[in-house]
C-alpha cells in the first residue's frame, strides 16, 4: 500500500500486513504525520536493507511471529 497512511493504520490493527517497506530519506522536516498513529504495537523483524550512495535506504520487515 503506497502512500495512504489512515489505510495502511486499518490493515496493520487487523494484522492483515504480512510485510512492511520503509524508505528513510535523510531530510529534516520539522513536522509532518506519524506514520504508526493509532496502531497497535507490533515487533518487526528486519528481512532486508539496502543504503543507496545518496543516503535513502530501503528497510524491508516482515512481523516477528
Amino acid at each position: 500500500m503506497l502512500g495512504s497512511g489512515s489505510v495502511v493504520q486499518q490493515l496493520a490493527n487487523l494484522g492483515l500486513i504480512d510485510h512492511y517497506q520503509l524508505v528513510v530519506v535523510p531530510l529534516v522536516l520539522g513536522s509532518g504525520k506519524r506514520l504508526f498513529q493509532d496502531v497497535k504495537r507490533a515487533d518487526l523483524r528486519l528481512e532486508d536493507s539496502r543504503a543507496f550512495r545518496n543516503g535513502i535506504v530501503v528497510l524491508n520487515y516482515t512481523p516477528a511471529a
